[in-house]
């Protein structure tokens, strides 16, 4: 019997699973794609390349070029074996790739397509879904077809606005991305637009009363807005004692601390706070505290910690977790990992549930609650009805993968596993300490000090426990104040998105669903709309802000939060059997192409969105640039002369150049190109400035001669007398020899 999935990994991992008896194959993901055709098969012209919107917005497909072999070999099997099982994912796009595969293998009768529907790759899981195939779910294959057509509608009616405007034909607009990219040029604009603002911090050192004790020692620190440095003659408190207090200001001379801003009023409420040091311990209040487990992860809460614990990216952590789900071989069998990757499900299986309670009990019995604890899913629509991500395994603990599997990938199934085991433990229980000291000049000092009373999951992860620290007053007992730090401060700007962040707000506002999120941040990167920043903040690129500019000037609406988010839930509303397909894109489809015709028909000028005033001298006359966005990204333009043109980064590139020919010409003697016999030179590339050796006449795409800069001899080819040279790879260099011959690498500092 024919088992069908997506991956060859997944189809290795289930093989070992099931057995001979069944031939399991991948169809490598999706075999089908809309056409770009510009007619119908009798000749009618499409409004929309690929898609027939006068016969109820149906799409036409085609076979990805790159997978005809594929599907020549799926056919074969097929032929000699109509029992078919499709066991690609099961979500809405596993179920579309099980529909694409049946039409493509001629069953024509959907009621015929077997699913095997998992959630982990275990053999426990496959049993159970061999025992109770299911049907094709045409509601998720709807679902995800609409999702596909709306997209292509948006892209290809709204993209041809900003080639015309911005000149352009390498940009696009789209239904998700665009209004991923408005959050984050409105979050740049906020930071432009920011003015810090004054205030101060008032702290205190207080110690057991000193009757002695005439005045408070006095640090002033003050803030340099340039460098956002302080400068002070002491360090502030770090060194607290036992039997000592930390408090902050809150009211001074009965004004409250917030609405002190300048320096005038600091020293106007605290001309006698230094001389009257003896103060009353007006309130102490001790409560306990209890910091919840957290929930088993969901796609988006995964990617957030991912991003926060290991710097990864969106997209780096879902292959990473693909691979996880799919299986790796360890010690010479594939197994799989983790459960499915792509949910924003909360729940686990109560057998998952058992397992971790057992491991607990073995491990740590003093954290093990009385009963389970379970979760509840938070969105609207949890449209991927498996668990939690999840360890397959509790048991299998990330020390005992610890050199079997790729460290990126032990790193995230560490804190899936930390994640799992930690929510099912008990909570960590704090005692907090509340402190008020008053003297008789109307000055407050208020604060607390908190320390971990029972760890609980705590002891899990890599978060210090808090120590007690030993405090010996009394509600109404006289201490000094022994020392008071002046601390200027200014209010600084929001933070840029981080791709955590960017994922957690765009889940809080409806955009996209767990299987999107990573192309969304993907697409923006890749159109150069977004770089990342110091910090791994998103900051929007020129190009970048000058496209939303674009879009929010003119089509506010149509690339509006609000309608991506109404649009998820009409694509949810498929899902779930409530609305038609042909009805939510027609109604859709009919509001949008009017709006975005009667608007991009009111766009005049297009200076604004391509040019901007800048301080810059054009290097051969000496007059004012502009900073233009053209057809290959952005260049300066002399507005005397026009012909007078340089790349953005001309004077890095003019620099490397001029280092480059310093180190690598004498690797040019005697090169000549193979195509015109012309010496090679030294080049460096404008985009990434890195320098290489080429024809004068090679240009991407043409049979002129180019090859890389050596950075010496191969270590490992020395050893072994090869002829092997470094070239620069990435961040780092290798072996400029196959890799079956050597496969040195070195990592650049």
């Amino acid at each position: 019997m024919l088992i069908i999935v997506e991956s060859p990994a997944k189809a290795k991992t289930i093989a070992k699973i099931v057995g001979s008896q069944y031939v399991v194959k991948a169809s490598v993901g999706h075999i089908r794609k809309i056409s770009n055709d510009t007619k119908t098969k009798d000749g009618k012209k499409l409004e929309i390349n690929g898609i027939d919107i006068d016969n109820d917005f149906k799409p036409i497909y085609e076979i990805d070029p790159a997978k005809k072999k594929v599907v020549t070999e799926l056919r074969k099997l097929a032929k000699n074996d109509p029992d078919i099982l499709f066991a690609t994912d099961s979500d809405r796009e596993g179920e579309a790739i099980s529909w694409h595969l049946a039409e493509v293998l001629k069953i024509k009768n959907t009621s015929k397509i077997k699913r095997l529907e998992f959630h982990e790759i275990t053999q426990k899981a496959i049993k159970n879904a061999l025992d109770k195939p299911r049907p094709l779910n045409n509601q998720l294959v709807k679902a995800q077809q609409a999702r596909q057509v709306l997209d292509k509608l948006v892209g290809f009616k709204l993209s041809p606005v900003l080639w015309k405007t911005m000149k352009n034909y390498r940009l696009s607009a789209g239904r998700v991305q665009s209004p991923a990219l408005r959050l984050i040029c409105e979050r740049e604009q906020e930071i432009i637009d920011f003015i810090p603002q004054e205030y101060w911090e008032i702290k205190g050192r207080f110690n057991s009363f000193d009757p002695n004790l005439k005045k408070a020692n006095e640090t002033t620190k003050l803030k340099n807005l340039e460098t956002h440095e302080t400068k002070s003659q002491k360090e502030d408190y770090s060194d607290i004692e036992e039997n000592q207090l930390c408090l902050k200001a809150t009211q001074l001379s009965g004004v409250k601390a917030k609405e002190i801003t300048t320096q005038e009023q600091l020293q106007r409420n605290t001309v006698n706070l230094a001389l009257t040091p003896t103060f009353v311990i007006s309130k102490l209040e001790s409560r306990k505290e209890t910091i919840s487990t957290r929930a088993p992860f969901t796609t988006s809460s995964l990617q957030q910690a991912a991003s926060s614990r290991f710097g990864y990216s969106p997209k780096l952590t879902m292959q990473l977790a693909q691979r996880l789900y799919e299986g790796i071989d360890i010690d010479g069998s594939p197994t799989a990992l983790i459960t499915y990757m792509r949910t924003d499900s909360l729940n686990l299986s109560s057998e998952s549930i058992q397992k971790a309670r057992d491991f607990i009990s073995q491990k740590y019995p003093q954290y093990l609650p009385k009963s389970p604890k379970y979760y509840k899913t938070k969105s609207k629509n949890s449209q991927e009805a498996h668990e939690a991500i999840r360890p397959t395994n509790p048991s299998r603990t990330p020390q005992s993968l610890l050199g079997k599997i790729d460290p990126k990938q032990q790193k995230l199934y560490s804190l899936i596993w930390e994640r799992m085991i930690e929510c099912q433990m008990t909570n960590e229980e704090r005692m907090r300490v509340i402190f008020e000291a008053t003297n008789f000049n109307q000055d407050v000092f208020t604060g607390s000090i908190v320390w971990t009373t029972n760890p609980g999951c705590k002891i899990l992860t890599p978060e210090k426990i808090l120590k007690k620290q030993e405090i010996n007053f009394e509600q109404g007992e006289k201490i000094s104040l022994t020392d008071i730090y002046y601390n200027q401060n200014f209010t600084s700007p929001p933070n840029r998105y981080s791709a955590a962040s960017l994922v957690k707000k765009l889940e809080e506002l409806g955009i996209g669903r767990p299987s999107t999120y990573a192309s969304i941040i993907s697409t923006l990167q890749d159109r150069q709309y977004v770089e990342d920043n110091k910090g791994n903040q998103m900051k929007p690129t020129t190009l970048g802000m000058r496209i939303n500019e674009l879009l929010v000037d003119n089509f506010i609406d149509v690339t509006s939060n609000e309608l991506t988010a109404f649009m998820e839930n009409e694509l949810d509303s498929i899902s779930r059997g409530e609305k038609e397909y042909y009805n939510v894109l027609d109604e859709f489809w009919t509001n949008f192409k009017k709006e975005v015709e009667t608007k991009s028909n009111g766009i005049t000028s297009t200076d604004k969105y391509t040019s901007s005033t800048t301080d810059e001298k054009c290097p051969k006359c000496q007059s004012q640039m502009d900073l233009k966005i053209g057809r290959f990204g952005e260049y300066f333009q002399c507005k005397a002369t026009r012909e007078h043109q340089f790349a953005k980064n001309y004077k890095e590139y003019e620099s490397a150049l001029q280092n480059a020919h310093q180190e690598f010409d004498s690797q040019t003697k005697g090169l000549k190109c193979q195509e015109c016999n012309k010496a090679l030179i030294v080049r460096v590339s404008k985009s990434s400035l890195n320098p290489y050796i080429a024809c004068p006449e090679y240009r991407v795409g043409n049979k002129h001669t180019v090859t890389n800069v050596t950075y010496g001899d191969c270590p490992e080819c020395q050893k072994n007398k090869r002829d092997g040279k470094l070239v620069k790879k990435g961040k780092g260099l290798k072996c400029n020899q196959d890799r079956k011959i050597c496969k040195y690498v070195e990592k650049l500092a």
